[in-house]
């Protein structure tokens, strides 16, 4: 856990185009998941997107804990 602190992460998502209101996910990973990565006990740490160009756009990256907790970054592009 100190090496990895990362590695306590059971889900993360992301919404490209955050509203402010509703979380809506277009990409996931979560533990278990071998088709990203193929260890089952980690999420992949990075991803890439492709979406429309927009001038704004808000980005909103949410994710939980094994413990339940549940953390949220919201990035905006102007």
């Amino acid at each position: 856990m100190e090496d990895d602190p990362v590695a306590l992460i059971e889900y993360w998502s992301i919404d490209p185009d955050y509203d402010g209101l509703t979380f809506r996910s277009t990409w996931q990973d979560y533990r278990e998941n071998t088709a990203n990565d193929g260890d089952p006990l980690h999420c992949v740490y990075r991803t890439r997107l492709r979406v429309p160009h927009q001038e704004h756009r808000r980005v909103c990256v949410k994710a939980v804990d094994v413990f339940g907790f549940e953390s949220q970054v919201v990035l905006t592009a102007e």
